[in-house]
């Protein structure tokens, strides 16, 4: 996905995350230059979360580089106490969150994000190195729906680091440094470090950018397939309890037991981000062979009776 390949038809405002790095001042700009000739408002959003000293003065220094654009900048702060584990995770949390609330009050369905080739090989390895399945190792979606209709767009994916720093250096932009993107304190950082030497062995971002479109098309056929199979499966369903043929069910593939369990766990639990651990799913998987008697796993009740699996909300009787 690239710019041109964007349709905001009928889109009167647009947001763009920006932090004052190079990668998102470098998006910010080429949005700007991209929504001259159109009649669309560019919201940039800077999320100030108070984690050091300097923090906000940065956020400032981003109202001024951005001042000569068309577009309003409005600086989000991350109030109350700070964490002291899980900071950049929380953080991130925090982050989208403030800017969510941001695009739901001026009616905003698409913010862009600046993330890049390496970052989607930081992203990958990191999951891989977190035990992730093959869903995991897609990475990140260039189009991604959250919650309340707002849908992340991030059209840098298959461009490198370096090209959007020549973005800012050809138009003498200056950009900032944040401190803890150098800080061997955090994973991430400790794993961007090693992409440089995977670089010069051929794993390179583009590679890793057709590896995610390749595994993203993959996961859509599979899905379809779940799906049709999933459905088949179900003799009965509502939103408390779930039962299907135990017979048809227990003689399936093992990854495909795992992607139906997941998805039945979901369908019991809409509101849950993820369904459970997936080395929790294919443990359940596993037991589930012609003599099963019975297992809890995401909330859910997992039951056998003669040929049927029952599935109900834990804390129902069945």
């Amino acid at each position: 996905m690239s710019l041109l390949d964007i349709d905001l038809t009928g889109e009167k405002n647009i947001a763009v995350a920006v932090s004052g790095g190079g990668d998102s001042l470098a998006l910010t700009v080429l949005l700007a230059d991209w929504l001259q000739d159109k009649n669309i408002k560019l919201h940039a959003l800077t999320v100030d979360h108070g984690l050091r000293p300097e923090s906000a003065a940065e956020a400032k220094t981003v109202s001024g580089i951005l001042k000569p654009f068309a577009l309003t900048h409005k600086i989000l702060k991350w109030d109350g106490d700070k964490p002291a584990t899980r900071i950049q995770e929380l953080a991130r949390e925090a982050r989208y969150r403030l800017m969510g609330e941001y695009c739901t009050k001026y009616k905003i369905k698409y913010l862009f994000i600046a993330h890049h080739g390496q970052d989607q090989m930081e992203t990958i390895l990191f999951r891989l190195a977190k035990g992730t399945g093959v869903d995991g190792l897609a990475g990140m979606q260039s189009v991604q729906t959250l919650e309340k209709g707002l849908t992340l767009l991030r059209p840098l994916l298959p461009v490198t680091h370096e090209q959007l720093l020549d973005v800012l250096k050809a138009r003498q932009i200056n950009w900032i440094e944040d401190p803890s993107n150098y800080n061997n304190r955090y994973a991430r950082v400790r794993i961007r470090n090693v992409i440089d030497v995977l670089e010069k062995d051929g794993l390179s971002p583009e590679r890793i950018c057709s590896l995610s479109a390749r595994i993203h098309q993959t996961i859509e056929t599979v899905d379809y397939l779940i799906d049709k199979e999933y459905k088949s499966l179900i003799l009965n369903k509502d939103t408390e309890r779930i039962e299907i043929n135990y017979i048809d069910f227990y003689i399936l593939p093992i990854e495909t037991k795992v992607r139906i369990l997941k998805r039945i766990i979901s369908d019991l639990h809409p509101q849950k981000k993820y369904a459970a651990r997936l080395e929790d799913i294919e443990r359940l998987a596993h037991k589930m062979r012609e003599v099963f008697k019975g297992a809890t796993l995401g909330g859910c009740l997992f039951k056998k009776k003669k040929q049927i699996l029952l599935v109900s909300l834990e804390h129902k009787t069945s």
